[in-house]
């Protein structure tokens, strides 16, 4: 009956290794994945605002538009290596913040700017990123809830058992290495009383060496005088 409770156990702590093992290899897939789309979405601002700014020859506007969009995006793609490689949560939350505030800062700029004129028409460069950016923005948010699912899921495997390799044997290795690593209260309390009587023994050890010293010296001080 015990030999069979423990093949039992057996068998599910391997199925529990084998459906770990797929979550964990279907999160490092889709950590690739996420990179390359955040890489992608978020380059892709900056360089529209750089080819506009050429394109409208240097105009306020676009100059304005292409230096900050590199400063947000810079920061940005920041937070997206730290929240997609790092698997920290809350960059995350920054990077899509930051996309969000930039959309914020396009439609209030959108109202100021007057638009530039080129040479043939009005060119609105503010007005037309902005209606590409909301696009981007889109894109952006739901790569980071895609982001932030999967480190929910790859923090929940940290904890579990048999982590990162979720295999029997490394795993029955490293219950074997932390229970020895892990002392008999009783053996604790068996070496302290070894190394306080070992102390002991060596304060005794001295003050007998004193004592024969003085002795020494005493004799030869009496032989002295004799």
């Amino acid at each position: 009956m015990e030999n069979n409770e423990i093949r039992r156990n057996q068998e599910l702590k391997a199925k529990e290794f084998a459906h770990n093992l797929t979550l964990l290899n279907k999160c490092k897939k889709t950590y690739f994945r996420i990179i390359i789309a955040y890489m992608f979405s978020l380059i892709f601002f900056p360089l529209l605002s750089l080819f506009l700014m050429l394109g409208s020859v240097f105009a306020d506007d676009t100059i304005f538009l292409t230096f900050e969009s590199i400063i947000v995006y810079s920061l940005a793609i920041y937070c997206a290596w730290q929240g997609a490689y790092r698997k920290r949560d809350l960059f995350v939350l920054f990077t899509g913040g930051l996309a969000v505030f930039n959309q914020i800062i396009l439609s209030i700029f959108k109202k100021y700017a007057n638009g530039e004129y080129l040479k043939y028409f009005k060119f609105d460069s503010i007005g037309y990123t902005s209606r590409i950016h909301l696009l981007l923005l889109v894109i952006i948010l739901l790569i980071a809830a895609i982001n932030m699912k999967t480190n929910h899921t790859f923090h929940e495997l940290e904890t579990a058992d048999g982590y990162p390799y979720f295999n029997e044997r490394f795993f029955e290795q490293d219950m074997d290495s932390r229970q020895r690593a892990i002392k008999d209260p009783y053996q604790q309390k068996f070496d302290e009383l070894k190394q306080t009587a070992s102390d002991q023994m060596t304060d005794l050890t001295l003050k007998s060496e004193k004592l024969d010293d003085h002795v020494d010296n005493y004799r030869n001080d009496y032989m002295d005088d004799v």
